[in-house]
């Protein structure tokens, strides 16, 4: 069973230096034979409704095989050009894919962990390095550890 997403919510941080936070989302779905929880937040830099925006979601796929296989081969892929980047890479030995649009300024940064959670940081109007900067906001070693409980 996927972790409830009222234990969940508490991942999602309530303050951020600069940045203002929405209200959490969460919600459980059950679809084809399986359940994933899902929890959100978006957070505005400076003040509510600014375009700059960081949204965080992570989402518990229990450990699906289906999920965990969709995920795994990030780190094999990459690309470059003018316009941007995709890459996929290991972040801190998670498998990862980033992109970045260098003309809209706006990224995503997806990252497996666990084969289980699935973290995903977009960001719109923001420098590239936003991304990981805000996945060191996350406590992922106190997440891995929720899927033992």
């Amino acid at each position: 069973e996927p972790i409830p997403f009222e234990k969940l919510v508490p991942f999602l941080p309530d303050k951020v230096g600069g940045f203002v936070a929405d209200r959490a989302d969460g919600s459980t779905t059950s679809a084809m034979g399986f359940r994933v929880t899902t929890v959100s937040r978006t957070y505005h830099q400076g003040e509510k409704g600014s375009d700059k925006t960081v949204s965080v979601r992570i989402t518990d796929g229990t450990g699906n095989q289906f999920f965990a296989a969709a995920h795994a081969v990030a780190p094999e892929f990459g690309h470059q050009s003018t316009d941007g980047y995709a890459k996929g890479f290991k972040l801190d030995g998670y498998p990862a894919l980033e992109k970045y649009d260098n003309h809209e300024q706006d990224g995503s940064l997806t990252v497996f962990v666990s084969n289980r959670f699935l973290i995903e940081i977009e960001t719109s109007g923001l420098d590239s390095k936003t991304l990981q900067e805000w996945w060191k906001k996350l406590d992922i070693e106190k997440l891995e550890a929720m899927k033992a409980s």
